[in-house]
């Protein structure tokens, strides 16, 4: 037996969804509604209360072409049911399993992403028309309660067991106070139709296999499951600005900018309590797993050098620190500079050549290089240093490997590795931002000057 929420009459349904949408103000006079409508029981109602409301309102349907005759039905429903309300309807067609593939992604991932970017399409084309618009969709109680369930059998802690958001900027599900069975009944007692979705019962998909499986026999032992679950997400979701607070004031205290990577004292992270939490939520944002902090804290005892990385980022030991940045994909990396005259962004920065003429150096800045022009070949390549790599340091006669060179200025690794070079026919002339080769170096009979600026972008993390 379902609990009190779970057992409330159809008819009343209609006060209590006004009332849920001015108390929470979840939209405004003036905001445009757009109705995502799938024929399904849900959807239909939600498009029925909203007509009572007369909030004007459009309806959007997407058939994904997946179940044949079935999914044409569904389209032919939602026409209709349009016009009986007296709305505007746009349907979109998509071919579903061709973008499987292109995707490479499973049935209910791609049919996602095509939906949603197929609603923003429509709301950014509408915007003149409706400037104030928002997309609501028909998940209920029962949807809350399968989506808590699964997200904590898969472990995503806070940030999962706050379940489905009521409004999430544009997206808005007004029905998450109703359970299934209450809007049931407010479709039977107003005799309204809808169509049913074959695949919803096919216990393969997991949401569907909680529905009809897991949740109903977790049921039998605890019969107020549902509320229980319910209950449980509201304080979750209050819990969760008191510990996201925290957790900001850690990171903050945490990490350090040095350079285009993040820096972590590692003394000050080894005694933060509880450690594995902490460290969950600082990683996480570079693409880590909770998986993964053993892996971590293994850098801890480990020598300098030692890394570990993510899809996007690499956590380097370096000393008494470790450093975070992101993995560049350096393998292609390449410019070509083709005039005196140009700017590049590379490597965070802008890259600025002027050509000058009996201008000497102003400044010591290592960001600024000053060379002979007469001799600089164009194009310029402008690149990541690599093993082999070789110039002959201003000052010297003798070259000098990069390796060598920028080990002996006691760079760390992650320093070292985003070093670049600029080369002219095939021999380096700036080691960037450190030295610049002596035999490009301005004499007493240099006429023409190449000056080279690197500028800071302000918006580089």
């Amino acid at each position: 037996m379902m609990g009190k929420d779970f057992n409330t009459t159809g008819p009343a349904l209609l006060m209590r969804f006004k009332n849920h949408v001015a108390e929470n103000e979840l939209w405004k006079q003036g905001e445009f509604l757009f109705l995502a409508c799938s024929g399904g029981m849900d959807s239909v109602v939600l498009a029925h209360l909203l007509r009572q409301m007369n909030h004007p309102f459009q309806i959007l349907h997407c058939n994904f072409n997946l179940r044949g005759e079935e999914s044409k039905r569904d389209e032919d429903f939602v026409r209709s049911l349009a016009v009986e309300l007296g709305v505007e309807c746009l349907v979109k067609s998509f071919d579903t399993e061709a973008s499987m593939q292109l995707m490479g992604k499973g049935v209910q991932e791609t049919a996602r992403k095509l939906r949603y970017d197929w609603f923003s399409a429509v709301m950014q084309a509408q915007k003149n028309i409706h400037p104030n618009s928002l997309l609501l969709t028909a998940h209920h109680a029962d949807d809350q309660v399968e989506t808590i369930a699964m997200h904590f059998f898969r472990g995503t802690g806070f940030a999962g067991m706050h379940g489905i958001r009521q409004k999430a900027g544009r997206l808005v599900r007004p029905l998450l106070f109703a359970a299934r069975n209450e809007i049931m009944a407010y479709a039977q007692a107003h005799g309204i139709a809808w169509v049913d979705d074959s695949s919803n019962n096919e216990d393969h998909y997991t949401r569907n296999h909680f529905r009809h499986v897991v949740i109903p026999q977790i049921e039998k032992v605890f019969p107020s499951v549902r509320e229980n679950l319910l209950d449980n997400a509201k304080r979750f979701s209050e819990m969760e600005l008191i510990y996201n607070k925290q957790i900001q004031k850690i990171r903050l205290g945490l990490l350090e900018k040095k350079g285009n990577a993040m820096a972590i004292p590692l003394n000050k992270l080894k005694s933060q309590v509880p450690l594995d939490t902490i460290m969950f939520e600082v990683f996480r944002d570079f693409g880590f797993s909770s998986h993964q902090v053993p892996e971590i804290k293994k850098l801890f005892s480990a020598i300098s050098g030692k890394s570990i990385s993510s899809s996007t980022h690499r956590i380097l030991r370096n000393r008494d620190w470790l450093l975070v940045d992101s993995i560049a994909e350096k393998d292609h990396a390449m410019i070509v500079v083709e005039h005196p005259s140009s700017s590049v962004i590379c490597n965070g920065s802008e890259l600025v050549f002027k050509a000058c003429s009996n201008n000497r150096p102003t400044d010591s800045n290592p960001a600024h290089a000053w060379v002979d022009l007469d001799q600089v070949n164009f194009p310029l390549i402008v690149r990541p240093w690599k093993a082999g790599d070789y110039f002959y340091p201003l000052g010297m006669k003798k070259k000098k490997k990069i390796a060598r060179f920028l080990t002996d200025l006691k760079l760390s690794l992650a320093e070292k590795e985003n070093q670049w070079v600029i080369e002219s026919d095939r021999r380096i002339i700036w080691v960037m931002g450190r030295r610049i080769d002596d035999r490009v170096k301005i004499t007493t009979s240099s006429v023409n000057i190449l000056m080279m600026k690197m500028v800071p972008q302000l918006n580089v993390v």
